[in-house]
């Protein structure tokens, strides 16, 4: 096509008001496609970059959500060894000071019959937020007394670490022993607040007298089976059975139910049934208080309400309290169904 043909185009384009009227648009179409051709690689680079930003950004915060997940379990895990340390503080002397534990430790020995020769209270040594009182005892007692109060006074809530222990007998005195510890007592530096879980601890339970007193003649070494180890203040009497002259007695102790007579075993502290009748039980103990055997007289009585009565072999009637099992035959100290 030569110039003359293009002219001739244009001259017609020019004369034609269609033309005229796209004209702009197709400029402008055609500026736009200029502008797209120009700006677009440039535009799908930035667009390229800001998704791999976006995607970096969305990986560190997967990291950090990640991060403090772990942080706040670690947090967690910290509160509750921060408590556990709290509580194992506050058991160092179960919310007890220095003295309590000295008038505790002479009211145990008093009270199980023991005699404490010699309390030495050593220096307190300082160690990482507490302090260790190392304490030196010489009891004398007998073997069933010594073993119980060992078993009830390391055994309470407050940490206490044994050491040394000798076991020897007292010389001078027969069926006696004297036993030697060392212990070492805890105190927390600062004063530390009752921990929430002391109150679903289970209470404890009563020590049970040791089966076997090593110490004891061969005859005699086996400790009494029944109420032999039962404190009379658990005992209660609810009955009687008589056979002739003779009377035996229906003890009941943790919901069983006993006979006995006299002779026989009953309590913690060598206690012996001296006499039994219709309406009471007269018991013999020995006990060892400030280094003298002491003998006392101690009495189960007939509880105070009255119900059905028990008849015996020989058609003699006794009355029992209000709601005990009947008794059938049985030998001494044994315990019947109830």
């Amino acid at each position: 096509m030569n110039a003359s043909q293009v002219l001739g185009w244009l001259a017609m384009a020019e004369r034609s008001s269609r033309f005229r009227q796209l004209a702009p648009v197709l400029v402008a179409l055609t500026l736009f496609g200029l502008g797209c051709a120009i700006r677009l690689p440039a535009a799908l680079q930035q667009q390229t970059q800001e998704e791999a930003r976006y995607a970096e950004l969305h990986e560190k915060q997967s990291a950090s959500t990640a991060q403090l997940a772990e942080l706040e379990q670690i947090q967690a895990s910290v509160t509750i060894a921060e408590q556990r340390l709290r509580e194992a503080y506050w058991h160092l002397a179960a919310g007890e000071g220095m003295s309590d534990l000295l008038e505790r430790l002479a009211a145990s020995g008093h009270a199980h019959g023991l005699l404490i020769e010699r309390f030495d209270v050593h220096d307190d040594e300082q160690q990482a937020g507490f302090r260790k009182v190392p304490l030196e005892l010489q009891v004398v007692g007998r073997y069933v007394a010594l073993r119980q109060w060992l078993d009830d006074w390391l055994g309470q809530a407050r940490v206490l670490r044994s050491g040394d222990l000798q076991l020897a007998p007292a010389d001078g005195k027969p069926g006696l022993l004297r036993l030697q510890l060392r212990v070492d007592a805890y105190q927390a530096l600062v004063p530390v607040p009752e921990p929430v879980t002391l109150a679903r601890m289970p209470a404890r339970g009563v020590t049970a007298a040791p089966q076997v007193d090593p110490f004891a003649p061969g005859a005699t070494r086996l400790t009494d089976s029944g109420l032999g180890g039962v404190p009379l203040a658990q005992l209660e009497m609810v009955g009687s059975l008589s056979r002739g002259a003779e009377h035996e007695a229906l003890l009941m102790a943790a919901g069983r139910l006993y006979r006995v007579r006299p002779g026989d075993r009953v309590g913690r502290d060598q206690g012996v049934v001296a006499r039994v009748d219709r309406t009471q039980v007269e018991v013999r103990e020995r006990l060892f208080m400030a280094g003298v055997w002491h003998e006392r007289m101690a009495f189960i009585t007939l509880a105070k309400h009255q119900g059905k009565e028990a008849r015996d072999e020989d058609e003699n009637i006794d009355e029992m309290g209000t709601g005990s099992p009947a008794a059938g035959p049985a030998g001494m100290g044994d315990a019947l169904s109830g």
